[in-house]
């Protein structure tokens, strides 16, 4: 019996041993579908984070200036620059604080996943998965509403782009001799 007992206890420990290892696997194949979609919004973060807002300030202050132009001095071409000009800063207006605020919101989900991965290393998941899927499925949610929201703020955006660089020097020129 003595040489059963341990035989019995090294089976059930490897199999207890097993059932951690499989829910630490699935954990961890958690956390890679969690980094791997945060990352794929983060890359695609083209602007810096104030950049659209400071260009929207910049724009505010011209579209100003060009209150001052008289009918007689803009002609057609300029004339077209401006509405254009007016109109990028519309959307500017509209989307900058929400280009920064999904900044802000993938970098907070950033460190909410880093402290979920740092849980599942630490194995505090190994015998509840049910908690871990829990977490997950709240930063896959959040993940996938920051995904949109950042498809549509950048969407717009880089709609725009073009546009802004083919006239801005124009239009900020013209500006500038008005002052």
């Amino acid at each position: 019996m003595a040489v059963l007992t341990p035989v019995f206890i090294m089976i059930f420990a490897s199999c207890g041993g097993g059932a951690i290892s499989e829910n630490r696997t699935e954990c961890t194949r958690g956390m890679d579908s969690l980094w791997t979609s945060l990352n794929e919004i983060r890359g695609r973060f083209g602007y810096k984070i104030n950049e659209i807002d400071e260009r929207r300030h910049e724009m505010d202050s011209v579209l100003q200036w060009l209150k001052f132009a008289g009918e007689n001095e803009l002609s057609p071409d300029i004339k077209t620059q401006i509405m254009q000009y007016s109109s990028v800063y519309r959307i500017y207006k509209d989307f900058s604080p929400r280009y920064r605020q999904n900044i802000l919101k993938a970098e907070e989900l950033f460190y909410e996943i880093k402290a979920l991965d740092k849980q599942v290393k630490a194995g505090d998941f190994d015998k509840d998965l049910a908690a871990f899927g829990k977490e997950y499925r709240r930063l896959m949610g959040a993940i996938t509403r920051l995904r949109a929201d950042v498809e549509e703020t950048l969407g717009r955006l880089n709609a725009v782009e073009p546009t802004y660089r083919r006239i801005a020097e124009n239009v900020e020129s013209f500006a500038e001799t008005l002052r």
